[in-house]
């Protein structure tokens, strides 16, 4: 590239096209008049949550496990230096195998792990992009209050949680319902990946009950908002060392990470996506670049354009090993697949053109009448940015879940 040049190209000229980011006020369009439209107007204000670049909450999208520990210890008194601490002394070594200290969660995970309020799995592993499953959340969220230790009994036994029986989380759910985290509209099912809808619903109320020293929540049921259905998604399993073969799952090219592409005939696998924070500044795009590569726009199974975009060359001093991860885009020829892994779903593109343009037209993300279409977006040629490299793909086929 480098590829700071051709964002400042992007952000002048595609800004126009990318979804307007919405002045809110307490809460976010898409919870406005639902059953979460308190929770998340009250974690907003607090600055626990900030919505996604379009100005919306995506209530019914499922929450993965770094995130709820990043909600968590937004929340937690006296952590919020503990975590900046750890951004500038974080340990070379990682807790867990299948971390990367790079990661932006990585400083959460160690202040969080410092307060036992995670111990990771059997295995060694914590799984940061896998998402959470009802009972995992609930447990994490009793944790902080250092209660839901041990099996319980079922005596208490919520008509609001659906599938409970006396296992190691029955303590900490009969703990949440005592202290009323739970809501009463609607049923959470255990083994099912938590919404973020869900999740800031009960972080919301414990947060409550903390800051006013209740024994239980206190505020009003919502009795005539409406429920958001969740986001399909079956939960996903990992493999037992990381050095289990990689392709023994019937959909090989599905991830553990919540987004995430891979390209098999460029031999890209696992490759993690990351939408900015920051859309619209310089180091805001270039923030996912870091971890793998970045992405606008649209989202698999809406509809409408997507871009993954990645450097395909850089300054001789940068030695980070997504400097070049797109370098090769061009090699990839018509029929080729691409599969992206979205909130535990798989879902597949085939190549259909590709394309060197001028690096200010934007004409390719202004037509919409294709319908659904994920566009692959480099610097072009290598160690150059007077043009860019575009890999148009469309979806075959429907998604299918993670198993």
């Amino acid at each position: 590239m480098p590829i700071w040049r051709f964002l400042t190209g992007i952000l002048l000229s595609l800004v126009c096209i990318a979804s307007p980011v919405i002045a809110l006020a307490a809460a976010f369009p898409d919870t406005a008049g639902t059953v979460y439209e308190a929770a998340f107007g009250e974690l907003k204000a607090q600055g626990v949550i900030q919505g996604y670049s379009d100005g919306l909450a995506r209530p019914e999208v499922p929450l993965n496990r770094a995130e709820a520990l990043k909600v968590i210890l937004s929340l937690e008194g006296g952590t919020k230096e503990r975590i900046a601490w750890y951004q500038g002394h974080l340990p070379a070594m990682p807790l867990f195998w299948d971390m990367d200290q790079a990661q932006w969660y990585a400083p959460y995970v160690e202040t969080a792990f410092e307060k036992s309020f995670i111990t990771g799995y059997p295995d060694g592993s914590l799984r940061p992009g896998q998402v959470l499953r009802v009972e995992e959340a609930v447990a994490l969220l009793m944790r902080t209050v250092g209660e839901g230790t041990g099996l319980g009994s079922n005596a208490d036994l919520s008509p609001y949680i659906e599938n409970q029986s006396r296992q190691w989380y029955t303590a900490a759910i009969n703990s949440a319902i005592r202290r009323n985290l739970i809501m009463h509209q609607g049923r959470l099912r255990l083994g099912t990946a938590i919404t973020r809808g869900q999740f800031f619903d009960m972080a919301y109320r414990l947060s409550v009950v903390r800051r006013n020293t209740m024994t239980a929540f206190s505020g009003a049921e919502p009795v005539s908002a409406a429920v958001i259905p969740p986001v399909p998604v079956t939960y996903a399993t990992v493999p037992v060392s990381p050095q289990r073969a990689a392709n023994t799952s019937p959909l090989p090219y599905a991830s553990e990470k919540y987004f995430a592409i891979s390209i098999p005939a460029i031999g890209l696998s696992d490759l993690t996506i990351t939408h900015p924070q920051d859309p619209f500044s310089k180091d805001g795009i270039l923030e996912p670049l870091k971890y793998g590569v970045g992405h606008l726009f649209g989202y698999p199974g809406a509809g409408g354009k997507i871009m993954v975009y990645g450097h395909s060359s850089g300054y001789p001093w940068d030695l980070s090993q997504y400097t070049k991860i797109f370098r090769q885009i061009n090699r990839l020829t018509v029929g080729d697949r691409v599969y992206i892994t979205y909130a535990g779903s798989l879902y597949t593109y085939e190549v259909t053109q590709k394309q060197a343009i001028d690096a200010a037209d934007t004409s390719p993300f202004n037509d919409n009448g294709n319908g659904e279409e994920l566009i692959l977006y480099t610097c072009w040629p290598p160690d150059s940015i007077s043009q860019r490299y575009l890999v148009h793909t469309l979806p075959v086929g429907a998604a299918v879940a993670v198993r």
